[in-house]
C-alpha cells in the first residue's frame, strides 16, 4: 500500500486507472440505481478501482466489482472515504504474489513466470484487473480461465526497444500452441496495457502492423495514428 488517508490531498492528485482503493464503508461508494449485488460485494470487500474518467464533482470515478464477470458498475466517491491506495506497481514491487492463498492459480503462475522478464525491460510495470483485486483484498475473485491484466508506465519518447522486449515476454506466458516450442510457458493469457500521459493503448496491438492504434483516454476512446503516438512531441510542435 503507497498512500494512507493521511495523505488525502496527495492522494486525490495523484490517483490513476487501475490504483485499487479501500473504502471506510461499503456505502461510501456512490451510486445512483445500485444492482442488487453491489452493496453485498462491498460489505464483502469494501474495494473499489479507479476508472479512467474525468471526476465529477471532486469526486474520484471508480468501478465495482461483483462476483460474476458480467458484474461491474460505475461509482464515485468522495477522497475522504479513502482508507488506503493500492497501486499495480506496489504489487508488484511487493511480489504480492509469492504469498497469496491461491499462489497456485494459472493466472499467478503465469505472473510469477513473467515478472523477472519484465523487471529485465526497465519498465515500470504492474498487476491489475482480477489478479491485481484478488492479491490486493485477498478476495478470490480469479476463475480458471482469467487472464493476467498487465500495466506498463511509459513517457515520451516511447521506449520502442523496451515496449517490444516486454510483448516478447508476455508471448512466452501464452498457452502452449500446436506445433510451437513450450518452454516457459504457462496456461494463462496475458493482456498488457501501455499507460502514457496521453492516454493507454494495447502492448500487442503497439507491437502490430497496424497504422492505427487504440487510445483510452479520460474522454473515452479514439482512433490516432501510430505517428502520433510515436513522435507526439514533434507533432505539438508542428501544429
Amino acid at each position: 500500500m503507497e498512500l494512507r488517508s493521511g495523505d488525502l490531498p496527495r492522494m486525490h492528485d495523484l490517483l490513476r486507472p487501475h490504483d485499487l482503493l479501500r473504502l471506510r464503508a461499503p456505502a461510501d461508494a456512490r451510486v445512483p440505481e445500485p444492482p442488487d449485488w453491489v452493496m453485498p460485494a462491498l460489505e464483502e470487500a469494501p474495494w473499489v478501482v479507479v476508472r479512467r474518467a474525468a471526476p465529477v464533482a471532486g469526486r474520484v470515478p471508480v468501478g465495482i466489482r461483483g462476483p460474476r464477470r458480467d458484474q461491474r458498475c460505475a461509482a464515485a466517491v468522495d477522497p475522504a472515504a479513502i482508507l488506503a491506495c493500492v497501486t499495480p506497481e506496489a504489487l508488484a514491487r511487493a511480489r504480492a504474489w509469492e504469498t497469496a492463498a491461491r499462489s497456485g492459480h494459472p493466472a499467478l503462475r503465469a505472473l510469477a513466470a513473467l515478472a523477472p522478464r519484465l523487471d529485465a525491460t526497465g519498465l515500470v510495470w504492474g498487476v491489475a484487473g482480477g489478479a491485481g483485486f484478488e492479491l490486493a483484498t485477498g478476495r478470490p475473485v480469479l476463475r480458471e480461465a482469467s487472464d493476467l491484466d498487465i500495466v506498463l508506465r511509459a513517457s515520451f519518447p516511447l521506449p520502442v526497444d523496451a515496449l517490444r522486449q516486454a510483448a516478447a515476454a508476455c508471448e512466452a506466458a501464452l498457452p502452449p500452441v500446436p506445433g510451437r516450442a513450450p518452454a516457459a510457458r504457462v496456461d494463462a493469457r496475458v493482456d498488457a496495457l501501455v499507460e502514457t500521459p496521453l492516454g493507454a493503448f494495447a502492448l500487442a496491438e503497439f507491437c502490430g502492423d497496424g497504422d492505427t492504434l487504440l487510445l483510452r483516454g479520460a474522454g473515452g476512446p479514439r482512433l490516432v495514428m501510430r505517428a502520433e503516438l510515436e513522435r507526439p512531441a514533434e507533432r505539438a510542435e508542428a501544429s
